[in-house]
């Protein structure tokens, strides 16, 4: 029995979808790792102040993800798209109990865990 007709390799809107993110996040990676003094010093942001080798390795843990993100995209990873919504609302939460500016950062993940939930929702039943 192939992948295929398990479910387990849908592709389409939630391959996209999780592309797009994994775009966004390399795009924040490589400008975290490169500049991580214009990082810490953008006004409202919750990592102002913060120390730029700070700032780097959290640049590292984006660029981590982007990767896998975009791998999974390419290789129609359902249960790794899947595994990432409730991996997202937890990173959420946690920003969100945080407070300050890490709850618009909190609002980011969540509104993101829901356009990838719609997506593969989309993908399994459209």
């Amino acid at each position: 029995m192939s992948l295929q007709n398990i479910g387990l390799r849908m592709g389409g809107v939630s391959s996209a979808v999780f592309a797009a993110q994994g775009v966004f996040l390399l795009g924040n990676a490589f400008y975290s790792i490169m500049y991580p003094s214009s990082v810490a010093s953008f006004e409202g942001s919750s990592l102002t102040g913060v120390a730029g080798d700070v700032v780097q390795c959290i640049g590292i843990t984006s660029l981590a993800l982007g990767t896998y993100y975009l791998i999974s995209s390419y290789q129609r990873d359902t249960a790794i798209m899947v595994s990432s919504v409730p991996s997202r609302l937890v990173a959420a939460w946690i920003m969100y109990r945080n407070g300050g500016n890490w709850t618009q950062v909190a609002a980011f993940e969540t509104s993101m865990a829901a356009v990838a939930s719609a997506a593969l929702i989309w993908d399994r039943y459209m």
